[in-house]
């Protein structure tokens, strides 16, 4: 658990999950009474023992998934404060969560809670977001911009230069075309919800781009001379994942080459 702060921003870090490998980091931020993402129910006790007394006016969901979800009926019920989120995700959000087991260990099941739809901006006292759609990761995946400091929250779209393992909701063909859109911003600071605040956020986030239309050129190239998807995978990523594993395929380099054209 650490706390960060720059400017009016502060940066949560915790450890969610039981022991490695079923251990991951998770990222949320607090600016200028602006939560951003939820974080994960598995470390509810320790996040609200922080948040109890801290000052939330609204809070802003990249997207459903229950490790940016797991707070917010705590933040709901007890700090009596609005959750935006894609309007398209408002109905599953009013449901609790049934993940797979292995999920469970890692980030736990979320409760369900009252969502309303994101709007275009977000106003603080001293900041303006604007949200901006960014499908990929999830197909009603959101960034927030905050422009005259050069910020881009990115939720889950960017998490590391080099994708090893995809989820079974994701789409990298789209994902490539939505950090085509986001480079045409001015930012130099990323907040990731998984590797936390990056500078030189906008050549990393070129650097994860890059990496894609590379594997998307070889991808193509493999399918002319007649390879399955199977069999491109199997050259592209040799090495077997743990997480392939462990989550039944949920979670693979086949989801990868699946979705690239």
């Amino acid at each position: 658990m650490k706390i960060q702060k720059i400017e009016k921003c502060k940066i949560y870090h915790f450890k969610s999950g039981i022991l490695p490998p079923f251990q991951l980091d998770i990222y949320f931020y607090i600016v200028d009474g602006l939560m951003i993402d939820a974080g994960s129910n598995n470390i509810m006790r320790k996040a609200t023992k922080l948040l109890r007394n801290e000052r939330i006016d609204a809070v802003a969901i990249t997207h459903i998934h229950e490790d940016h979800t797991g707070l917010a009926w705590w933040l709901q019920n007890e700090k009596n404060v609005t959750i935006y989120i894609h309007k398209n995700s408002i109905e599953e959000a009013s449901h609790d969560s049934n993940i797979p087991f292995y999920r469970k260990l890692v980030w736990g099941n979320r409760k369900g809670f009252r969502a309303f739809p994101i709007p275009a901006q977000l106003q603080t006292e001293y900041y303006s977001f604007d949200v901006i759609e960014a499908p990929g990761h999830h197909n009603d995946h959101i960034v927030l911009y905050e422009k005259s400091n050069g910020w881009l929250f990115t939720g889950d779209l960017f998490v590391s230069t080099k994708q090893r393992v995809a989820f079974v909701d994701e789409n990298i063909n789209t994902t490539i075309q939505t950090l085509q859109q986001l480079l045409v911003l001015d930012f130099e600071i990323i907040f990731c919800s998984h590797s936390g605040q990056q500078q030189k956020g906008k050549e990393k986030l070129k650097r994860k781009l890059d990496y894609f239309l590379s594997i998307q050129q070889q991808v193509q190239i493999l399918k002319q001379k007649g390879l399955t998807t199977q069999e491109i995978d199997k050259i592209l990523f040799p090495q077997p994942n743990l997480w392939t594993v462990v989550s039944c395929g949920e979670w693979s380099t086949l989801n990868i080459i699946k979705t690239i054209e």
